[in-house]
């Protein structure tokens, strides 16, 4: 048992998910007030208003557009179940209401060359009067409960879940910017960390069917994705008892893994030689040829026991070359696998307790909450988010919400890979397992990987 030392917890973490057929108004504006301060939280760490106007990300839009982007989505879904007679902004309301999921920067840079940017302090102000204006309607809106898809107030509750899935993006975008230009929070803290590598595990899952798909009796809120049902049978397979560290990772690279074609597929080997990929986006290369980490405010001694944290095609790429040491077929977990082995590691947990919803502000050791969990394989909820083989696709049943149209169906296009889990950024009901998450293969979230082999 590998021995961790102590860190605080975050005094600001996420509150509790509410049950829509057992809560109060009390309920709701706390859980709404709750997400509305992370996310202020987050962006008042951000030194000079200049940076605003930076783009951090590439395939991502400017940082004041994701200041106001939270606030007009509420208010744009309120007005449409007819909670709010009046806008409060027009202009706002259209500017800040679309995202962007580009697959190249020069596709963003066309779909926004033409946007001038409103100054921070009116997007500020306009938060205000969005908060006083979402807080009337909690507070005079008849609950007849359950809240469920068709009630008024789910638009609501899309509204608070909206903004606890923004927290986590606009944190991987904060994480891109000069440490200079932010100032972290006394009260949030980075886990800790041993700096010692753990030798690498493997765990027979055993097989099992599955039910995928939210239950009918969950209570809670939900996104078009995770509703339908479909029933898989998974066959008995191997994974690592834990997710790839940094430390196993730093084998790959001082292996030569980024400079040989033979462990990449051609579409990422295409990638990774256009942007002359040497190692993670988040290790940094010093001149004695160690690494250093950024995480989101600070840059620290790499953490060795921490999972690595790498796009798709950078996951694969390791499993082909770990394979090829091994003369194994090692690959990622399917959607059906990674729900097994959650049943099988739920069962054996004595009390569940995951790096999610803004614990620290930081991936934590891999396996640190293993004492309370006797299945061998651990962090399947939190830490970071699981890359797996899957593709995104509907589950059988699915419909789109009329409030939300796009919110997922756009994206069963077979370019984007399915990741569970979350990680420790991600809050409210996005935490829960049933939430189905996808990104581009070359995208960055905080997510990382575990292996997994088959036992035919």
């Amino acid at each position: 048992m590998q021995t961790i030392p102590k860190a605080k917890i975050n005094q600001l973490a996420s509150a509790q998910v509410p049950k829509l057929n057992d809560c109060n108004c009390q309920t709701l504006l706390n859980y709404f007030e709750n997400s509305w301060n992370l996310e202020e939280t987050l962006f008042k760490t951000l030194i000079s208003k200049d940076t605003f106007y930076l783009n951090p990300d590439p395939l991502r839009n400017k940082l004041i557009f994701y200041l106001g982007h939270s606030a007009v989505f509420y208010i744009n879904k309120l007005i449409r179940v007819g909670l709010l007679a009046n806008r409060i902004n027009p202009q706002f309301e259209i500017l800040f209401e679309v995202g962007v999921d580009p697959e190249t920067p020069a596709d963003l840079e066309n779909a926004t060359k033409d946007i001038i940017w409103p100054d921070v302090s009116q997007v500020w102000q306009y938060r205000e009067k969005a908060k006083a204006e979402i807080t009337k309607v909690i507070e005079n809106t008849p609950l007849n409960l359950p809240i469920h898809p068709q009630h008024s107030l789910w638009a609501l509750l899309m509204g608070i879940e909206h903004s606890r899935i923004h927290f986590e993006t606009s944190s991987m975008l904060l994480r891109q910017l000069p440490v200079d230009k932010l100032q972290r929070p006394q009260d949030w803290n980075y886990a800790p960390t041993n700096g010692k590598t753990l030798d690498h595990q493997m765990r027979e899952i055993p097989g099992g069917v599955v039910k995928l798909g939210k239950k009918d009796n969950d209570f809670t809120f939900g996104w078009d994705s995770e509703y339908g049902s479909l029933e898989v049978e998974v066959k008995p397979f191997l994974a690592s008892q834990n997710l790839i560290t940094n430390g196993e990772f730093l084998q790959f690279v001082q292996a030569g893994g980024y400079e040989n074609a033979d462990y990449w597929n051609v579409e990422s080997w295409k990638w990774k030689k256009l942007y002359n990929v040497q190692y993670p986006k988040f290790w940094i290369l010093e001149n004695n040829g160690n690494y250093r980490y950024r995480a989101v405010f600070d840059q620290l001694d790499l953490p060795l026991d921490w999972p690595v944290e790498v796009n798709y095609y950078e996951a694969i790429a390791y499993c082909s070359w770990k394979g090829k040491q091994q003369n194994k077929n090692l690959r990622l977990m399917t959607e059906g696998e990674w729900n097994r082995a959650l049943q099988v590691s739920e069962d054996f947990s004595v009390e569940k307790n995951y790096n999610l919803n803004i614990q620290f502000i930081s991936p934590s050791p891999v396996g640190m909450f293993s004492e309370t969990n006797k299945s061998g394989i651990f962090d399947l909820r939190g830490n970071v988010w699981e890359w797996l083989s899957s593709k995104f696709y509907p589950l059988p049943g699915f419909q789109t919400h009329y409030l939300y149209e796009d919110q997922s169906a756009p994206f069963f296009d077979s370019k984007h890979q399915m990741m569970l889990g979350g990680s420790w950024a991600t809050n409210g009901t996005m935490a829960l397992p049933c939430y189905r998450n996808w990104f581009r293969p070359y995208f960055y979230q905080h997510v990382g990987f575990r292996i997994a082999e088959s036992l035919d």
